[in-house]
């Protein structure tokens, strides 16, 4: 049953551009070494979050084995030997991986793949 003539059409909605992201910053406590990621941020739990992200990082880890250096050490140390902080919270998904570029290369960030790439890079030369 139609009520009004509106009901009739679908548009597509336009896909926003202003969300938050969060960029987060992981540290296993054992060794020190950091990550630095973004997510997108799920209405206003931004701690919630993360957690979501954080549990694509163990997933990928331990179901998917994946090589990266972030999922290598959590299957070396177990997801408890882990803390997650938010760095920044970030309207934009351009500002929010513009920012998160920029931390990364001033933080340089072990568990980072571009960071672990550079590292080999420089003493390869």
């Amino acid at each position: 049953m139609v009520y009004s003539k509106c009901m009739e059409t679908t548009t597509k909605r336009k896909r926003r551009v202003d969300r938050n992201h969060i960029i987060y910053q992981i540290t296993c406590e054992p060794t020190g070494e950091t990550y630095i990621g973004i997510t997108v941020a799920r209405g206003r739990a931004y701690k919630g979050s993360v957690d979501i992200r954080w549990q694509g990082h163990l997933y990928h880890a331990n179901i998917e084995n994946r090589p990266y250096p972030i999922h290598q050490r959590i299957r070396e140390h177990g997801d408890g030997a882990f803390s997650k902080e938010i760095l920044h919270i970030v309207r934009g998904k351009t500002e929010a991986h513009s920012l998160e570029k920029t931390l990364i290369r001033e933080k340089n960030p072990l568990l980072n793949v571009e960071c672990t790439s550079r590292k080999i890079l420089r003493t390869a030369n």
